[in-house]
């Protein structure tokens, strides 16, 4: 544990106006590979910045559940309809070597990116990051709105667990009508989306008496003032580095 909290504060210290940019182009990077022999490798670099970044694997598996799904789907599809030699036929049911094929680098290829995607998100903290986006000239009230509808997303999530425990404490028990669960599920949504409203509200009259929307804040000010760590450039040169081989090497591949 000491170790992992080590690594993931090295990756929180990073500067997020070098780690945002780098990332996502290295998330391009494997998005655009298409060369089966290269798409070999993107697992090894997402499990290498994976281990490096500190991030806990039950965190990452319970943020794979989603996309797993659906890409079970899509690759039932491609399995099923894609051209290529027959695999196993059962019946009107024939598996193609083709869309066996396609189906799994489609899921390595998403799998990596979102292992990379969830790094970047996860040893990113909040506190901060508004000057530091606004630092790459993105501009000024799409950041706001960004972050805060990031973190009214997660104030939603865990009012909604508390009011789910005190149903579940009042004696509450879902029932198979789906007019009963329909019945429970508007007025929850009503009273998440009014107490997020006056929350909202709340938050905004606070952060106008502490002088927003002024052209250079303190904050602003400060990360304007501090310096870029040399294990941030490394880290930003190293992933730059990976990202532009990948697609020299793919481009190179293609043109063979």
């Amino acid at each position: 544990m000491p170790h992992e909290n080590r690594r993931r504060r090295v990756f929180e210290n990073w500067d997020t106006s070098l780690k945002i940019p780098s990332l996502f182009l290295l998330m391009m990077s494997m998005a655009l590979i298409r060369d089966q022999h290269l798409i070999s490798l993107l697992p090894c670099i997402a499990a290498i910045l994976f281990i490096a970044s500190g991030v806990p694997l039950s965190l990452l598996l319970s943020r794979f559940r989603a996309p797993v799904v659906f890409l079970l789907f899509v690759s039932v599809f491609l399995i099923l309809f894609s051209g290529g030699d027959t695999l196993v036929r059962a019946g009107p049911v024939v598996l193609k070597s083709r869309g066996a094929i396609l189906a799994l680098n489609t899921c390595v290829r998403v799998l990596s990116v979102i292992t990379v995607g969830i790094v970047m998100i996860y040893t990113t903290p909040l506190s901060g990051l508004s000057g530091k986006l606004k630092r790459m000239l993105i501009p000024r009230i799409l950041v706001d709105i960004g972050i805060m509808t990031g973190r009214y997303i997660m104030v939603i999530g865990e009012d909604y667990s508390k009011m789910k425990t005190a149903r579940k404490l009042r004696g509450y028990t879902p029932r198979k009508s789906i007019a009963r669960r329909f019945g429970v599920i508007v007025p929850t949504a009503a009273t998440l989306l009014i107490k997020g409203f006056q929350q909202s509200e709340r938050v905004f009259k606070a952060m106008r008496i502490r002088g927003y929307g002024s052209s250079f804040t303190g904050e602003d000010r400060g990360y304007a003032l501090k310096k870029t760590s040399k294990s941030g450039i490394v880290m930003f040169l190293a992933t730059v580095t990976v990202s532009v081989l990948l697609i020299i090497l793919e481009i190179t591949v293609e043109t063979a």
